[in-house]
């Protein structure tokens, strides 16, 4: 078991910063369209209040996925000893 979580959890541990990155950046995208969306809202007296809403949504449901993938490596660790993960 040992050896298969280390199998996991190295390829794991390599792809974190592309993983992170690219979380932030649609996190990011889907925050700022959330926005944009709100204020054209404001301006043209249309409702688009649901889709600013799903925007905020997702990328908060992207944020708990890139915590999500920290706590499995937490949870995957094969050495035993503490591992830091800088954000």
């Amino acid at each position: 078991m040992r050896y298969l979580a280390a199998a996991v959890f190295y390829p794991m541990l390599w792809l974190r910063g592309f993983v992170l990155a690219v979380g932030r950046l649609a996190s990011g995208v889907a925050i700022i369209g959330a926005v944009a969306i709100g204020l054209v809202s404001l301006l043209t007296r249309h409702r688009l209040w649901l889709p600013a809403g799903l925007s905020v949504l997702a990328g908060f449901i992207i944020f708990l996925l890139m915590q999500l993938y920290d706590a499995i490596l937490f949870w995957l660790n094969p050495s035993g000893r503490t591992l830091i993960l800088y954000q």
